[in-house]
């Protein structure tokens, strides 16, 4: 089956709201054992507010700075990360709350990044095997002699 990217965008999308909900992901935490993610600022200062720190303390404790400016946690695991759970998780990244980010358009352009993590989010797993089998994978081989 040959789908275009954005009739791959929308089946993706479609499995990702089917399974996503059966996930619970506070049970798992297997993303903030494994990922680097993104930071802004403003998020800083948000989740530093919400642990009653400035946010200059809560940078320099928890906040890698590159020269162009971006901006990481510094540190895998996450230090948020208690019990599989997030302690700051209403207030957690944005980063955090889109991953593994299958609801999103050009799926096609991470799909590298997406199975790299297959092995590890449950979410991601069980989207690609069903991706698997609505676009009949396997009957599509170009191995056939």
């Amino acid at each position: 089956m040959h789908l275009n990217e954005d009739a791959l965008d929308k089946m993706t999308a479609s499995i990702n709201n089917e399974v996503a909900p059966q996930i619970d992901c506070t049970s798992c935490g297997a993303c903030c054992r494994n990922l680097m993610i993104h930071v802004t600022q403003a998020e800083n200062k948000r989740i530093a507010d919400t642990l009653n720190m400035s946010t200059q303390a809560f940078e320099d404790q928890y906040v890698e700075s590159g020269s162009s400016g971006t901006q990481i946690i510094n540190a895998v695991p996450c230090h948020f990360l208690c019990d599989s759970k997030c302690r700051v998780y209403e207030q957690r990244y944005a980063d955090c709350r889109a991953f593994p980010n299958l609801d999103q358009p050009r799926f096609k352009t991470r799909l590298f990044a997406t199975l790299m993590h297959y092995g590890m989010c449950p979410i991601i797993f069980n989207v690609i095997e069903q991706l698997k089998q609505q676009t009949q994978f396997f009957k599509a081989s170009t191995y056939e002699s």
